[in-house]
Formats: structure tokens, C-alpha cells, sequence
């Protein structure tokens, strides 16, 4: 149908992707324009305080007769800078008969009767069609539950329950501490929570968590802090290593993916409306203007803010996506790939994954089953697959009875999937870094389970020593020399940063760059902090033993590169000698550190711990630094950084080489070294 009427100079710029301002409407709405008046009508409901927000003179552009973007006044009329990012939204006209036929969008509240319709649907046919996903069938309840009781209604009450290894369909949450201290179990309060918990006193995402699955049919919920008991180290060391079947076993995983915290709800609302023009029954012109009039009568506006859609791929940035901001936790993570379906309540409208499929209430990402993955085992389509179809087509390749794909070719595609992860896990936030490690434990059993390898602390005992060749980001935060690790120095997990693996794990490498090995494993210790043995662990009790070629060297560092003059690689030891100052915070996390080897130039390493704080003050003096072969490949040579520490050859990794010009000599002799 037309945009507009064509004597209108807003409807006009609708029609041609111009400009308008907030008075062009107003105005055009009072001379009788039942576009205008309808346009109107929707902003102001969803934008109530848009003349506070962008001025009395906020300005519109209107692209391809769909989407429009709200913008500040460029007048000035608020009389002070105004820094509101610009609103955009999506328009659709339609008259009332033609109602019934317009396509499904969603009505901008997810606790309404069509978003629980959708979720609905989406579950059934997961239910009925997914053989990868799971059937209908119960699992045996995680250790406790709550019980929501056995009516529809929303119960005054809900009881702690101690399964005792009974089989129900449960549903399970996934949502953000968020720096809050929810409603939680402890020693001193189980049994009173076994006889009731007051629903008005549970946080409003858990109260809304509670009405989706009464509204679903479920009548048990699992919820971690009321679960498992908070002030009970044992607990919780051995409900974390179960944090694998307690997901997978979910009949579904409600995601609070839009909730800051357990206060700020599942449901939100009031992101889009249907708008029409006031009625004019009193108006004397309607007689003589019938068509008009009944236009004005019959238009309908579908006006909501532009739907953001969640970046569940490998590329996801959880300092850039701030309308998701469950995305960006660490546990989640993995509560997300163990889950066979996920049912995310966002900021404007639903979203589904399950084992086969992603889907979400517009349709925008909905996800084509595609005919041309049969050489999924041949490439990397990472990129290619949804997250959790990916996760899952790596975890059970090769696994079918007629299956002709070899181990090794298995094991690689584990491997390479188990990079993927670590990267994409390290860049996820925890309010504790001590769980690094916890929050992966459940991932970590199920590739375990796949592998068959020996796990410790973030890597994999057969691929070593080539696992250790990791690195923090460059541009991410950074402890300091002293700082407690919340992992054994040679692992990942100790830096508490954004992390990649330097090689693959395993290969195929081409014949031309096959990595040359140099050090060699003797021994890998690992002791367990509790009873999960693959979470958190001892510190400096967890180590390994390595044959290696070592070099005394020196730590330096480029005081500024834009300095004039240009004042070249410094040691540190003569910057405390002359009062020099460490890299400041601005470029502390910019890779402006290398080690220099005898009579050799500096070569630039990525360090793990900063040797100053974020003023500049050295923390550390940089003396009994040592570089340690670990293998050669396609002419660059790869080394850790160690700094003595105990004992006389007890080291800790303080960074890693990669560099082609690394090639120092060593005259082939090794040293047998214990790594912490």
C-alpha cells in the first residue's frame, strides 16, 4: 500500500529516504494527515520522553520505506550537548482488513500469549523432530530442585526438594549474578528452604523463571544459587563437576540473555505497538470526504525498535554488546553449548538453539539447514554452523556405526573445536577468577569423554609441549608480577585474559612447516582444589617437568615508541636504577615488552603479568628471566619466558616468544625444569 499521502512533505521523505523533524510531524498530524497522526501516536508510546531525549527538534531519516532512525536536535534546542545514541526502528502500514495476512512479528513483550505460542511451537517440533536433541523422555533429577507444586497457578510457596536420583523434566536457569547476592542456600538455612521459600521473596528473575516454566507445564527448576549450597566448599566443588549432566539433562534452559543481575527480570516489554490516527467521528468534514475518513478509521502503523539480534559466533564481543549481556559471562558459556535447547528471553523478542536449529520470533535468524556440510570433516566450518550444531557435529563425528572417518582425523576435529572454545571462553567476564577453570568444567568432561585424553588445567597432556604455546590478547587486561593465579602458570586460564593457541594442537601441517620439538614432557602433576579434578586447582602444587634448552636473559622494554626523541629498548633494571617509568595503563596492555638474549637485539614478546602497575611503578625488578626452547616451525621459533622463582630450577611462565629472528643458539644442552 502507498507510505503516505503525497501532499504530505513527511510522508513524502518516507517515500524517498529523506529527512524530517519532530515538528514537520506534529505539524502534519494536526492539519489532518492520518499518517502523520499515526506516526505520532507510535513514538510517543515508545519514545514517551523523546522531546527530553533529543529536543524539541530531533530529526528522522526515513531508508527503503521500512526502517527509520530517531537523532538528536542539531539545533541545539535542548541548550546542551546532547550524546543520545540515534533509536532505530522498523514501520510497516497496513489497513485493518489486511490484518489478518500480515507476516509475524513480535508484539515487543516476551511474556505475551504469541511469544509463548512461538516458544511453544519451537519445542514441539524440537520435541517431535530432533533425533540429535532428545526426546520427551525425563533424566534424573539434578541432587536438588525446587518444586514450583502441582497446580498451574503461581504458588505462594516453593519447596527445596532432594531428588534422591528420581526422574523428572526439569528446567534449568541460565542467568548473571551480576555483583548481586541473590536469594541462596546455606548450611544454616537447607532445611527451611526444604519446607518453603516465600515466591515474593525470591528475585524477579527467578520469580519470572517460575512462571515460564508453570506456563511451559514443568513443575521443577533449577537455579544455582538455591541448589547448591553457597557457604559449603564441598558442595559446591562437587555440584560444579555435575554442572555437565545438569544442563544436558535439562528438558529445557531458560536464558535471562537481555538480565543485568537477578533483580532485573526475564520479560520485557513495551518495544513495539500498533498505532492508528485518533478518531475524527466528530468531525464535520468526514461527510464530505468519506474516503478519507475511513483511511483514517482503517490505518494501522506496526512501529517497533529495530530487533538486535544476539552474536552467538566465535566473533562475539562482550565489550560491544551491551543488550546481551548474559552473553559475556563465563559460566553461561558453557551452560549454552551443554544444553540440548535454550529458550533466550531478550530485550525485544525471543530466541531459540537447540542441537538443530536457531531460530528467533522475526525469522531474521532463522538458520537453512544447508546440503553441503558432508565434508564437515574436511574444513574448517566453524563459521559456517551455528554454535551449538557445531559443538555438537565436533563432538560426535566418527562416532555412527558406518562411519569411514579415521581417529585421527576425529581427534583433529576435537582438538581444533577445543581452540575454538578457549578462545571464545577467555573472553568471557567472571566475578571470580578463581572459577576460570570451574566454569569450564562441564564442557571439559563432555571433550574428556570425546578425546579419551588426559586432561589437566586447560590443556591436554598428549598434545604438550605444544599446548603451552598460548598467548594473552595483547590489548586485554593484565595481572602483575605477584598477582595469585587463578590457574598453574603454564596454563591458559592463569592470565585471566582473552587467550589463543599460537599452533594447532595437532595437525595436519604441511610437509614444509612440521614442527620441530625441542623440549620434552616428563611429567605433569595436577592436584584437584576439591573434587572436581577439572576445576580449580593446587596452587604451586600443580607443576610439570620439562627437559628444555634455557638461556639467561633480560626483560626491556620501548618506553614510547612516539617519543621525540626516540629513546630505544630499555632493560628494567636500568629503568628503576634512573626513576624511568613503566608503560603507563593506556599502553601497559600493547605488547611493548621483550626479552634480549646475550649480545642479541630485543626481541618482542607478549607477556603474561606486567612488571608495573597500572601507574607505571615496577612491581618487579626483572632479574633471573630465562627463555626456554620449546620447537621451531616454517623459520619462526617459539620459546616461553620463565622467571625463577623457588628452589633451583623452579620457574613460573611469565610470557611467549614467536618471532623469526628467536633462532638463538643453545649448543643443544637441556635442563631438566619444574614448571608451577
Amino acid at each position: 500500500m502507498s507510505t503516505g499521502d503525497p501532499n504530505c512533505m513527511l510522508c513524502v521523505a518516507q517515500a524517498n529516504e529523506r529527512w524530517a523533524d519532530l515538528p514537520d510531524i506534529k505539524a502534519h498530524a494536526e492539519d489532518g494527515c492520518p499518517y502523520c497522526a499515526a506516526m505520532l501516536q507510535g513514538l510517543l508510546h515508545l519514545i514517551p520522553d523523546i522531546e527530553t531525549r533529543f529536543g524539541y527538534d530531533a530529526s528522522f531519516r526515513f531508508r527503503g520505506r521500512r526502517d527509520m532512525s530517531v537523532y538528536a536536535d542539531p539545533n541545539g534546542s535542548l541548550g546542551y550537548p546532547n550524546n543520545s545514541k540515534a533509536i532505530n526502528l522498523h514501520y510497516r502500514w497496513y489497513t485493518a482488513d489486511q490484518a489478518a495476512n500480515q507476516p509475524y512479528q513480535p508484539s515487543g513483550d516476551t511474556a505475551s500469549e504469541d511469544s509463548f505460542a512461538q516458544a511453544q511451537d519451537w519445542i514441539r517440533a524440537c520435541l517431535e523432530k530432533h533425533a540429535l536433541c532428545g526426546n520427551d523422555e525425563p533424566f534424573p533429577l539434578p541432587t536438588r530442585v525446587l518444586d514450583l507444586g502441582d497446580t498451574e497457578d503461581e504458588p505462594d510457596k516453593v519447596k527445596l526438594l532432594e531428588s534422591t536420583g528420581r526422574s523428572e523434566r526439569y528446567i534449568a536457569l541460565s542467568h548473571s549474578w551480576g555483583g548481586e547476592r541473590p536469594l541462596i542456600t546455606t548450611t544454616e538455612n537447607i532445611e527451611e528452604h526444604k519446607t518453603g521459600i516465600s515466591f515474593d521473596s525470591l528475585p524477579l528473575t527467578f520469580q519470572d523463571a517460575a512462571r515460564i516454566a508453570r506456563r511451559l507445564g514443568i513443575r521443577y527448576i533449577w537455579i544455582d544459587s538455591l541448589c547448591i549450597i553457597q557457604d559449603s566448599p564441598a558442595d559446591w566443588q562437587l555440584e560444579a563437576s555435575r554442572m555437565s549432566s545438569v544442563y544436558r539433562n535439562s528438558w529445557l534452559t531458560v536464558s535471562a540473555i537481555a538480565s543485568t543481575s537477578p533483580s532485573s527480570g526475564c520479560f520485557r516489554q513495551g518495544t513495539a505497538t500498533v498505532a492508528r490516527a485518533p478518531d475524527d467521528d466528530d468531525d464535520p468534514l468526514a461527510v464530505l470526504f468519506p474516503e478519507a475518513s475511513k483511511l483514517r478509521k482503517d490505518l494501522r502503523l506496526a512501529l517497533r525498535l529495530a530487533t538486535a539480534h544476539p552474536d552467538f559466533g566465535p566473533f562475539y564481543n562482550p565489550e560491544k554488546d551491551a543488550l546481551f549481556p548474559l552473553l559475556g559471562r563465563a559460566w553461561a558459556y558453557q551452560e549454552r553449548l551443554l544444553a540440548p535447547r535454550v529458550l533466550h528471553f531478550g530485550p525485544y523478542e525471543l530466541f531459540w538453539e537447540c542441537m538443530q536449529d536457531l531460530d528467533c520470533e522475526c525469522g531474521e535468524m532463522k538458520w537453512k539447514a544447508t546440503k553441503h556440510m558432508g565434508s564437515y570433516a574436511n574444513r574448517n566450518t566453524a563459521n559456517e554452523l551455528p554454535p551449538k550444531i557445531s559443538h555438537y557435529a565436533a563432538l560426535h563425528i566418527g562416532t555412527g556405526k558406518s562411519s569411514s572417518i579415521a581417529g585421527e582425523k576425529r581427534k583433529q576435529k576435537l582438538l581444533s573445536r577445543w581452540s575454538e572454545m578457549v578462545d571464545e571462553y577467555s573472553k568471557r567476564l567472571l566475578t571470580y577468577s578463581t572459577d576460570r577453570l570451574p566454569a569450564f568444567s562441564g564442557v571439559a568432561a563432555e571433550m574428556v569423554n570425546a578425546l579419551g585424553m588426559k586432561y589437566c588445567a586447560g590443556l591436554w597432556e598428549e598434545t604438550l609441549p605444544i599446548g603451552l604455546l598460548w598467548e594473552r590478547e595483547s590489548s586485554a587486561r593484565c595481572l602483575k608480577v605477584g598477582d595469585v593465579r587463578p590457574a598453574p602458570s603454564w596454563s591458559w586460564a592463569s592470565v585471566d585474559a582473552p587467550v589463543r593457541f599460537l599452533l594447532d594442537l595437532t595437525g595436519p601441517y604441511p610437509a614444509y612447516a612440521i614442527p620441530v620439538v625441542h623440549a620434552e614432557v616428563e611429567e605433569v602433576h595436577c592436584v584437584p582444589f576439591g573434587t572436581d579434578e577439572r576445576g580449580q586447582l593446587v596452587h604451586r602444587e600443580s607443576y610439570i617437568i620439562l627437559l628444555v634448552e634455557l638461556l639467561r636473559a633480560s626483560l626491556y622494554f620501548e618506553p614510547d615508541p612516539h617519543a621525540r626523541p626516540y629513546v630505544p629498548w630499555k632493560s628494567i633494571k636500568d629503568s628503576i636504577s634512573d626513576g624511568t617509568k613503566g608503560p603507563q595503563k593506556q599502553r601497559q596492555l600493547k605488547g611493548v615488552f621483550s626479552v634480549k638474549v646475550g649480545k642479541k637485539d630485543p626481541i618482542t614478546c607478549v607477556v603474561d603479568v606486567a612488571p608495573c602497575d597500572e601507574a607505571g611503578n615496577w612491581v618487579w625488578d626483572g632479574k633471573d628471566i630465562h627463555c626456554a626452547r620449546i620447537l621451531d616451525r616454517d623459520e619462526c621459533y617459539y620459546w616461553l619466558v620463565l622467571r625463577k622463582v623457588e628452589g633451583e630450577a623452579t620457574y613460573e611462565r611469565v610470557g611467549v616468544v614467536q618471532h623469526p629472528h628467536a633462532n638463538w643458539e643453545t649448543r643443544g644442552k637441556k635442563q631438566r625444569i619444574k614448571l608451577i
